[in-house]
């Protein structure tokens, strides 16, 4: 039976158990570990697991899929743990924010040796919520939502096969990009957002005047600071595992923060004209991109392989261990009738 074991219960791991629990891949035998007792209980009452473990290493013996779902600083320490308990032809993923660190961790500790067959593919679902824990998983989480997969050098077709079938099994679309592309452009539209709202509570909350301001405060004012309410750990953990892409995009978001004031600020009347077109702007670009209609230059960094179809990928990943009857029962077809279709 195949089995995919997750280290870290919290909402991100926990959702990924109930989505692949209510996927189309079937007789997945799925298990999860976590350091914190309470992380582990409310894993355990989600359902989401056939199995909670107490300790690491018991966690992952039987394992096909490893996927790391600990806070980023955590991941490192677990690689270098982990890599000689692995189990030959083993895919360990994570699903961590920044990946060029994760990458280098992974090609540093984990194992080499072509005979034990172990591929690591960095992955990043683009979903989450404010809220943490696994009182707060979600099957529907990744449900359309963009999932980062950025295979290293060494990685098997095999391995990419499977990471990419899982990916799909829980309703998300993968998107193959390069480790330094994906960190620049996670600053811009993920890390950016979340200091920009911790920003604002931080500036107004400081205020004298918090408490009569904290009065007017209504839904602008939270939906914009929604972020500020997300784990502290996690987003510790992505300023500075990621700290250059995200200082970059700060310098950018100040200058344009600049360019407001010097327009604000240029005269005792400023430029009606110049104002509006500064949020009409804004108004056109938010309307494409909700919309989905944003240009997009072909710039992806994608395998040298053709990536298999849903229905293929499960087929690689099971074919060789559970035979042709398991195939059957996760693609609903018959050899008979595939033979028919070629």
């Amino acid at each position: 039976m195949p089995t995919i074991s997750v280290i870290g219960t919290g909402l991100i791991g926990t959702s990924l158990a109930l989505a692949l629990k209510q996927s189309a891949l079937k007789d997945l035998f799925i298990v999860g570990t976590d350091l914190d007792h309470t992380s582990r209980s409310g894993a355990k009452r989600s359902g989401a697991f056939d199995k909670i473990e107490g300790r690491l290493f018991p966690a992952i013996e039987n394992a096909d899929i490893v996927v790391i779902a600990t806070p980023i600083m955590a991941m490192e320490a677990i690689l270098e743990v982990l890599s000689p308990e692995l189990p030959n032809n083993c895919v360990v993923t994570d699903v961590g924010s920044s990946k060029g660190i994760v990458l280098e961790w992974a090609e540093k500790y984990l194992p080499s040796d072509p005979a034990r067959n172990v591929s690591f593919i960095a992955g990043h679902p683009m979903a989450g919520k404010e809220t943490s824990g696994p009182n707060s998983a979600d099957a529907t989480l990744f449900q359309g939502k963009t999932y980062c997969v950025i295979p290293t050098s060494t990685a098997s077709e095999r391995a990419v096969s499977e990471i990419t079938t899982m990916v799909e099994a829980v309703g998300a679309k993968p998107l193959f990009i390069g480790a330094e592309e994906h960190d620049s452009f996670v600053a811009a539209a993920s890390h950016l957002p979340f200091l920009l709202s911790v920003a604002l509570v931080g500036c107004t909350s400081k205020s004298p005047n918090w408490q009569e301001i904290s009065q007017l405060a209504a839904s602008g004012y939270r939906d914009i600071t929604r972020l500020a309410s997300g784990d502290p750990t996690m987003h510790r953990d992505i300023c500075l595992t990621n700290a250059k892409p995200i200082v970059a995009w700060l310098d950018a978001v100040m200058k344009e923060l600049g360019e407001y004031r010097d327009i604000l600020s240029s005269s005792e009347n400023p430029d009606a004209q110049v104002t509006r077109e500064l949020f009409e702007q804004a108004s056109d670009a938010r309307a494409q991109w909700l919309a989905g209609s944003v240009q997009q230059e072909n710039r992806l960094i994608r395998p040298q392989t053709d990536l298999p179809t849903f229905g293929e990928g499960m087929s690689q990943m099971f074919f060789g261990r559970l035979g042709t009857r398991m195939r059957n029962l996760i693609t609903g077809s018959s050899d008979e009738g595939r033979n028919k279709r070629r």
